[in-house]
């Protein structure tokens, strides 16, 4: 085993395996607010491409620690010797079920990994802890002291004043919110616990750091590989009687949710997120892609659908201006940009209609909605930002405000005009990094 070892303990619910599933960028840790969920020492690596960059071992609370430190100061031994007497505590008291619990935290312990100490700092500081940090202290293990805050309150200054007579470093780090800043911050930390590891260390900050970025890269590429393919596409099928319309239609829009599906899973997986359960404020995800509820939500407003109509139609109006001979004062441009408008404040029903390209043969594609790129991509950025703003220690529901209108006149009139060039598939490679570059920066506005 060549990568570092990290043993985490401190007092049921204070949010070991909350900082276990954020450390390990792992969502399937069991975290509860009843105490003893954590039975026994679980391992968790930070694994990627088959490669372990670090071990966190979640452990049960302590239970009965007053027991063990009696065990220990029955004898008396010089500091260097502590470790032998915590590891002569396992042999001589794990055969039982006295103190299973204490056993389970010890081991790794004795083994030699390093020790993140966990505390809820919203709660007031009490004698009871000195006990389990005593207990840590016979070890002589590289350790860190993690202020955690489940509650709103924050009794810092005290904790500060104790846990800096136990620990090498107490560090503030809550896993329910921390964002990059503080996962690298945390990493830099545990790096300095022991020289040893601090190669490896340079390792996962390395990683961490390539990880966030390529992380981000991907998520704009999803989401705009999904909008080309929803602004794009294009049914046919043999036959035209209303029956086989009812059903191309059908496909249509299936597929349309389909894809928004497909995207939203991809970025789960880009993630690493299992078991996270995104909920908006409002609902608002929960109401149909094709819905004119959705429509209303994250459509855009009359002004601006206006604005980017106009863009969307300049081809249009472009023709009528060539056969007025130039003469129109782009008078055409304004009528196509009307008549966009006009259609983009349709309802879904309105979103593609049948074309009959023969008496036996009928297509359906792509949609006309101006409106609807910037549905599907706020729709896209809502439940991307909600994921973004949690992390893998989360276990209720995810809650984000968000505004469809926030667009800037800027990136609507960029979104307008790669919309079109998708809708027609006529999209060039420069286009395509261009658009995910104004995703990218929307995903953190």
């Amino acid at each position: 085993m060549n990568y570092p070892r990290f043993v985490v303990v401190g007092h049921p619910n204070k949010g070991k395996s909350s900082l276990v599933s954020a450390l390990s960028l792992n969502d399937l840790v069991a975290i509860s607010n009843t105490p003893g969920t954590t039975k026994e020492a679980r391992e968790f690596v930070l694994k990627v491409d088959g490669k372990v960059y670090y071990e966190l071992i979640d452990t049960p609370g302590f239970q009965r620690p007053r027991r063990v430190l009696e065990f220990l100061q029955q004898t008396e031994v010089s500091a260097s010797e502590r470790p032998k007497l915590l590891k002569k505590f396992i042999e001589q008291n794990c055969d039982g079920k006295k103190f299973i619990d204490e056993c389970e935290l010890l081991k790794p312990i004795i083994d030699g990994a390093g020790i993140i100490y966990v505390v809820d700092a919203s709660k007031p500081y009490s004698d009871e802890y000195e006990v389990e940090m005593e207990i840590l202290r016979y070890s002589a293990n590289p350790s860190i002291a993690i202020l955690n805050y489940i509650g709103d309150d924050d009794y810092t200054k005290e904790w500060d004043l104790v846990l800096g007579q136990y620990f090498r470093l107490v560090k503030k780090f809550n896993p329910m919110s921390a964002g990059k800043e503080e996962h690298l911050d945390l990493i830099d930390a545990l790096s300095h616990l022991n020289p040893l590891w601090n190669d490896k260390m340079k390792e996962v900050k390395k990683f961490i750091i390539s990880y966030y970025k390529q992380r981000d890269i991907e998520l704009a590429s999803v989401i705009t590989k999904s909008i080309r393919k929803v602004l794009s596409l294009k049914l046919s099928r043999s036959g035209s009687s209303i029956r086989v319309q009812n059903l191309l239609k059908e496909k249509f829009q299936n597929d349309l949710r389909d894809i928004e599906k497909n995207m939203q899973n991809k970025i789960y997986k880009i993630l690493r997120f299992k078991n996270i359960n995104v909920d908006i404020k409002d609902d608002a995800l929960k109401y149909d892609l094709l819905s004119k509820k959705s429509k209303e939500i994250f459509g855009l407003k009359r002004e601006k659908l206006l604005l980017i109509s106009t863009i969307s139609s300049a081809t249009a109006g472009g023709v009528i201006d060539l056969i007025a001979g130039g003469h129109s004062f782009f008078l055409g441009s304004i009528v196509g940009g009307a008549i966009g408008f006009a259609s983009a404040l349709y309802g879904y029903d309105e979103i593609s209609k049948i074309k009959f390209i023969s008496s036996q043969k009928i297509e359906i594609g792509p949609i006309k909605d101006t409106n609807f790129g910037f549905v599907f991509l706020s729709r896209a950025l809502l439940f991307t930002k909600s994921l973004l703003m949690t992390t893998h220690a989360n276990r209720g529901v995810v809650k984000v405000d968000f505004n469809s209108n926030r667009f800037d006149i800027k990136s609507l009139k960029n979104l307008a005009k790669y919309h079109s060039k998708f809708r027609d598939a006529k999209e060039s490679e420069k286009d395509i990094k261009e658009y995910e570059k104004i995703v990218l920066e929307l995903m953190y506005d």
